[in-house]
C-alpha cells in the first residue's frame, strides 16, 4: 500500500522499530507500508573461499555466535543472490540448522544465504546476516572473493559494544579475513533494492561515515585493497606490516583513542569508543576516522565502480555511481597541512576505557 498522506506515514512509522524508513520513500511513486531501509551498525568481512568443510564450519560458528543475540529477531532465510522471486524464502522458524543446509551444497556450488528480520519477507530490519561464500571453481580465480556481513540495531550496539567487537574479531579470526570494517550503515531491502537505493543515497549525504552499497556485489572490486575505514577496521598482516614499518603508529594513532587487536592473520583497529555517524549537521569528518584514513589510505582501492545499480537516480538525489562512488571513497581525505587540526579535534573525543574496549588485549604495533 502506498501512503497518500503524510500523517498516514507518520502513524505507520510509530508502529515500526526505531529508525525504520518506508519502502521506496524517495521514488516517484512514494512510500509503501513496509520497512525499506533502516540505519544500523554493520560488519563486513572479506575472505578467500566458502567451499571447504573447514571454512563452512567457520561460517557456521560465526552464525552460531550471531544467533546468541539475534535469534529472537530473525524472520526469514533467502537462499540465492539475487533472489529470483519474492517467494524464494523460508520463515525462520521452519529453517533447518545452517550445518544441515550446508550439506545440500557441494564444493562446486556457492553458498549465498540472507537471514533477515523484516516483518514481511521483502522488508528489511536492523538484524541481518548475509553470507556470500565462493564455490571451488570461483575460488581458483583471482577476481573473486567471499564475504560475510552481519548487522545489529544502533541502540543495541551502544549498550553492548564490546559484544559486537568480540563477535567481529572472532569472525575475522575464523574466516582468516583479508580485510573488513564495521560501523554505521543503511540496511536496505535486498529484495527490493532498486526502490530503496535512493534512501541510502540520501542518508549517505546526511551521514558521511555511513557505509554505502552492497558488500556482496562489491567483493570483486576489493580484492587488492580496502574500501574504507570505520569504527572497526580489519587488515591482514601482509598489508598491515608495511604500513606499520613505514608509520610511527603510536604517534599517528594515539592509544587514548585507537587500539589494535590481533585476530591471527591480521589486526582489527578500533577507532573511538563507539561508531560515529559523521553527521553533516555536527561532525561530518570524525577525527578518529580521518586520522586512521591517513594511515591506511595506501591500502585503499582507487576506484570501485558503482555503489548503486538501480534506476531511480534524480538531480535531487543522485545515486552513488561512477565518479560519485570514487569521490565517496575519498571522503575522509585531508591535506597534509590539516593534520594538526584533526589531532587537536581528536582531544575532544571520548577516550577509550575498559567499558568500550578490551584494553588488556592491545597489541604493540610499533
Amino acid at each position: 500500500m502506498y501512503f497518500k498522506k503524510e500523517q498516514d506515514y507518520k502513524a505507520w512509522v510509530a508502529t515500526q522499530e526505531k529508525g525504520a524508513i518506508g519502502g521506496g520513500l524517495l521514488t516517484p511513486q512514494g512510500g509503501e507500508d513496509y520497512v525499506g531501509a533502516i540505519p544500523a551498525i554493520r560488519a563486513v568481512l572479506y575472505f578467500k573461499e566458502g567451499f571447504s568443510d573447514d571454512m563452512r564450519e567457520a561460517i557456521a560458528q560465526c552464525f552460531d555466535d550471531y544467533q546468541v543475540y539475534a535469534k529472537d529477531y530473525l524472520k526469514w532465510l533467502w537462499q540465492g543472490t539475487p533472489p529470483t522471486s519474492e517467494k524464494d524464502c523460508t520463515p525462520f522458524e521452519k529453517v533447518k540448522p545452517i550445518r544441515s543446509i550446508f550439506k545440500n551444497y557441494k564444493p562446486m556450488h556457492p553458498i549465498t544465504f540472507l537471514y533477515t528480520s523484516g516483518k514481511e519477507r521483502f522488508a528489511t530490519g536492523a538484524w541481518e546476516f548475509n553470507i556470500g561464500g565462493l564455490s571451488q571453481w570461483q575460488a581458483q580465480k583471482k577476481n573473486y572473493q567471499s564475504n560475510l556481513t552481519f548487522s545489529m540495531p544502533i541502540d543495541w550496539v551502544g549498550e553492548n559494544s564490546k559484544a559486537f567487537i568480540e563477535l567481529f574479531i572472532k569472525c575475522a579470526q575464523r574466516l582468516k579475513a583479508k580485510h573488513g570494517y564495521a560501523g554505521y550503515a543503511c540496511i536496505i531491502s535486498q529484495i527490493r533494492s532498486d526502490k530503496n537505493e535512493p534512501t541510502e543515497a540520501f542518508m549517505a549525504r546526511k551521514a558521511w561515515a555511513m557505509d554505502v552499497g552492497n558488500p556482496y556485489l562489491e567483493a570483486s572490486s576489493l580484492i587488492d585493497g580496502i574500501k574504507t575505514v570505520s569504527w572497526l577496521t580489519a587488515i591482514n598482516y601482509e598489508w598491515f606490516n608495511p604500513i606499520k614499518e613505514e608509520e610511527a603508529l603510536n604517534s599517528e594513532l594515539p592509544m587514548n583513542w585507537f587500539i589494535g587487536y590481533d585476530y591471527g592473520t591480521g589486526v582489527v583497529i578500533q577507532a573511538g569508543t563507539l561508531p560515529s555517524m559523521g553527521s553533516v549537521e555536527s561532525d561530518p569528518l570524525p577525527a578518529p576516522y580521518v586520522l586512521l584514513n591517513r594511515v591506511l589510505k595506501p591500502l585503499r582501492v582507487e576506484k570501485i565502480g558503482d555503489l548503486h545499480r538501480g534506476n531511480y537516480s534524480t538531480d535531487e538525489i543522485p545515486l552513488i555511481k561512477g565518479y560519485l562512488a570514487n569521490h565517496w571513497l575519498a571522503r575522509f581525505d585531508i591535506e597534509d597541512d590539516q593534520k594538526l587540526e584533526y589531532f587537536t579535534k581528536l582531544q575532544d573525543e571520548p577516550k577509550l576505557n575498559s567499558q568500550y574496549a578490551f584494553l588488556d588485549r592491545r597489541i604493540d604495533w610499533n
